[in-house]
């Protein structure tokens, strides 16, 4: 677990760290909605649902459902019932920009 030295104390997971850092690294990741959770799948194939929740419930990405990624293809998404994306909130720029300049508390 780590925690953002800038941001009040909040903890996340090493996934939800994962999940943070790529949103550092473009500026949307696809997103869907399955059984009323929010789902992200990695390249890699590995779903981050508990990971997105946590983030979305510090205030550290917004979840939008009406504004799917242009030009992304969702096939591994065939079971979520709404596409959409994800972004870093303000919050979530500087608690991850106070990670890069802090370092992890692990």
């Amino acid at each position: 677990m780590g925690s953002c030295g800038g941001c009040g104390d909040i903890f996340l997971t090493g996934k939800a760290l994962e999940l943070l850092s790529a949103l550092g690294e473009y500026a949307f990741l696809p997103l869907g909605e399955r059984d009323g959770k929010p789902v992200y799948i990695s390249e890699a194939g590995e779903t981050f649902s508990n990971a997105v929740l946590a983030l979305k419930l510090n205030g550290l990405v917004t979840l939008d459902y009406d504004i799917p990624m242009e030009g992304f293809d969702y096939k591994d998404y065939v079971n979520c019932s709404r596409l959409g994306s994800m972004a870093l909130t303000a919050r979530g720029q500087a608690a991850l920009e106070s990670i890069d300049t802090q370092g992890v508390d692990a």
